[in-house]
């Protein structure tokens, strides 16, 4: 999963109304990190900060001056340094950020001020009125729909505002965080991939009590063709019966290979040909079901292979039209060469 940067004024939109415990001053919540969603939520705050946007709609608004073209500029004169001269150097980008700092300080603690205010339904008032926007926005709208995705609409679980906030404060003003920068991405991440490997999951299940014939019709077709002589049964659960055998090269992982196919359903309904199309296939021979890449790199050059497929190295939950979710497939394959 590639992460998404979140768009500022509709991402940091739901931050503020839903925290109530802050205050209206600029200081940050201290962070304590006494659980998993304390973690989360601390981490959310800072990647909200850094890759959400939020730093460069500041820069961009004029509220702060930027302090990153500084630090590549400094990074790339200290990648080249000797260790008597990364110091040095560490040391001089560290007294600039920290004057830019204090440049950027009076508006930035007024925008914080303002963020805070509206997490406490406050009204537009002063010159933190963006703050107040863009602080509206992430309470109704971030906050909810992150929690939800991650911990599910009736977990209990929600997102720990304070948290969240100590992360963001901290990571504006350029202040040390708990966790940093990288490891806050990371984290998010992860929770989020985590959270939508269970969603799937728990999307399968619901499914299969749906699919639950079409699963056991194909479980007893697998089972009595098993007892057929010709048919071999490997032990991840494919079946093949050699039609023809090859004596040529079997290919392997990273190869291209030139098939002729013909793939129907259990029931005869065919699903995909590329004999009736009257032209060959070729692909990768890791581009294709998990079936079809055992099989083909079990299979030498000038094989002919009928191959049953069970639906879990097939298409799983997927519905693909002619192809209903956990469907046992069966091709005949013709592997005419290999490409590269």
């Amino acid at each position: 999963m590639k992460q998404k940067k979140l768009v500022v004024l509709g991402a940091l939109a739901a931050f503020s109304i839903g925290l109530t415990s802050c205050g209206s001053d600029s200081s940050a919540p201290a962070a304590s990190l006494k659980s998993d969603v304390d973690s989360i939520s601390y981490a959310y705050g800072v990647n909200l900060a850094d890759q959400g946007g939020l730093m460069q709609y500041l820069e961009q608004s004029g509220i702060i001056q930027s302090t990153t073209n500084l630090q590549h500029e400094y990074q790339m004169r200290i990648s080249s340094a000797d260790s008597t001269q990364k110091e040095a150097l560490e040391k001089e980008l560290e007294a600039k950020i920290d004057s830019l700092n204090k440049v950027n300080a009076p508006k930035l603690n007024e925008f914080i001020k303002g963020l805070k205010e509206s997490m406490k339904g406050g009204e537009e008032q002063s010159a933190y009125i963006q703050g107040l926007s863009v602080g509206h926005q992430i309470s109704q709208q971030m906050v909810p729909q992150f929690g939800s995705m991650l911990f599910g609409e009736d977990s209990g679980k929600e997102i720990n505002n304070d948290q969240m906030l100590a992360g963001l404060i901290s990571t504006l003003k350029n202040q040390s965080t708990a966790i940093s920068k990288m490891d806050a991405s990371l984290l998010i991440q992860r929770s989020v991939e985590d959270a939508q490997a269970k969603q799937q999951a728990k999307q399968e299940e619901e499914l299969k009590v749906q699919y639950k014939d079409s699963i056991a019709a194909g479980e007893k077709f697998l089972a009595e063709n098993a007892k057929r002589e010709s048919v071999v049964t490997l032990p991840s659960g494919l079946q093949y019966e050699v039609i023809r055998k090859g004596n040529g090269p079997i290919p392997s992982d990273g190869n291209t290979v030139k098939v002729h196919y013909h793939g129907t359903l259990i029931n005869g309904t065919v699903f995909d040909s590329s004999i009736e199309r009257k032209e060959p296939a070729t692909f990768g021979v890791n581009q294709v079901i998990a079936g079809w890449t055992e099989a083909l790199k079990l299979m030498p050059v000038g094989s002919k292979w009928k191959l049953y497929v069970p639906y879990n190295l097939a298409y799983g939950a997927q519905d693909r039209g002619t192809i209903k979710p956990f469907s046992t497939l069966i091709f005949e394959v013709e592997l005419l060469g290999i490409e590269k």
